[in-house]
C-alpha cells in the first residue's frame, strides 16, 4: 500500500468535526466547539478521511490510571471519531502511530482511556494491537474506564541486559 498522508484540522473543520462528536454524544458528552477550535489551533487534531484524532504530547507527569502516569513526551490519544465503518479508522490511527513514532520529541509512548462499556471502541483498539494496562474512572467512580497503552518506538533498554 502506497503510503497515505493525514493531515491536521483546519479552523473551518470545526463545525464538521462538532457535528460528528454529536452523533457520538454517548460517548462525547462534554465536547464544545470551543475545546475543538482550541485543539486545532494547538495542532492537537488530525482529520483525514472522516476520521478525527485528538491528542497531546504530555509537557509533564500526568496520572491517566489506577497505576499508570502517562510521563513528559508520552502521547495521550484524547479521543478518535469516525463517520465511516469502512477502515478508514484503522488505516487512519496506524499512520498517528507511525507519526507519533517519527517525532524526536515523543516518547513512543501512547495512551488512551475508554469507558469500560464502549465494547465497539475496546474492540477496535485491540484489534490494532493497543494493550489493555490499567483501569480508570470518571465522575467520582461512577463511569468506569479502561486504560490501553501501545509503544511505537522500540525501547533502548531491550539491546542490553540489565547491570
Amino acid at each position: 500500500s502506497s503510503f497515505q498522508y493525514m493531515r491536521f484540522a483546519r479552523e473551518e473543520d470545526s463545525q464538521e468535526i462538532y457535528e460528528l462528536y454529536q452523533k457520538n454524544l454517548k460517548f462525547f458528552p462534554n465536547i464544545t466547539i470551543g475545546h475543538i477550535t482550541n485543539r486545532i489551533k494547538k495542532r492537537e487534531c488530525i482529520y483525514t478521511e472522516g476520521v478525527v484524532i485528538i491528542f497531546r504530547i504530555h509537557q509533564k507527569t500526568v496520572q491517566i490510571g489506577e497505576n499508570t502516569q502517562s510521563k513528559m513526551s508520552d502521547c495521550v490519544l484524547n479521543q478518535i471519531v469516525t463517520s465511516f465503518l469502512n477502515g478508514s479508522a484503522s488505516r487512519v490511527l496506524n499512520r498517528f502511530f507511525d507519526y507519533i513514532g517519527s517525532l524526536p520529541h515523543a516518547s513512543g509512548v501512547i495512551h488512551l482511556s475508554v469507558r469500560s462499556d464502549n465494547d465497539r471502541a475496546k474492540k477496535f483498539f485491540e484489534r490494532n494491537e493497543m494493550e489493555l494496562v490499567d483501569k480508570t474512572s470518571w465522575d467520582k467512580g461512577k463511569i468506569e474506564g479502561d486504560v490501553y497503552r501501545k509503544m511505537v518506538k522500540g525501547d533502548l533498554d531491550m539491546f542490553f541486559t540489565p547491570p
